[in-house]
C-alpha cells in the first residue's frame, strides 16, 4: 500500500500545484482585466468629452459664419411679371430706352420681350 499511497500523494501534490498555479494565474488575469477596464473607461469619458468640445465649437464657427455672411439676395421678379410690365409700358408707348433703364435689363432684350409678346398675340388670336 506504500507504493499506491505515494502514487496518489504525488498525483495529489501536482493537483494541488496545477490548481494553485491556475488560480494564480486567473487572479493575475482578472487584475489586468480591472486595468483595462479603467482604462477602457477613462478611454471613453475622453472621446465623449472631445466629441462634445467638437460639436460646440463648429456649432459656435456655424453661427458666427452665419452671422458674417451676407445677406440672401432678393428674389428676382418672374418673367411673366416682367414681360406684362414690359409689354404694359410700351403700350403706354414709353421708348425702348425707358423700358430698359426702369427694367434693369438692355434694349435687345426689351425688344426680343417685345416681339415674343406679338408673337403670342398673333397665335392666340389665330386659335
Amino acid at each position: 500500500m506504500t507504493l499506491e499511497l505515494g502514487i496518489a500523494l504525488g498525483a495529489l501534490g501536482v493537483s494541488l500545484t496545477a490548481g494553485a498555479w491556475l488560480w494564480i494565474a486567473g487572479r493575475r488575469t482578472a487584475a489586468s482585466l480591472a486595468t483595462v477596464e479603467h482604462r477602457l473607461t477613462q478611454l471613453t469619458a475622453g472621446i465623449a468629452l472631445l466629441t462634445d468640445t467638437t460639436e460646440t465649437g463648429l456649432r459656435d464657427v456655424a453661427v458666427e459664419v452665419g452671422r458674417f455672411a451676407p445677406p440672401a439676395p432678393a428674389a428676382k421678379p418672374r418673367r411673366a411679371a416682367t414681360q406684362r410690365r414690359i409689354a404694359g409700358a410700351a403700350r403706354r408707348g414709353r421708348s425702348l430706352q425707358e423700358i430698359a433703364a426702369t427694367e434693369n435689363v438692355s434694349e435687345g432684350e426689351v425688344r426680343l420681350r417685345l416681339n415674343l409678346d406679338n408673337q403670342s398675340l398673333g397665335n392666340a388670336a389665330v386659335r
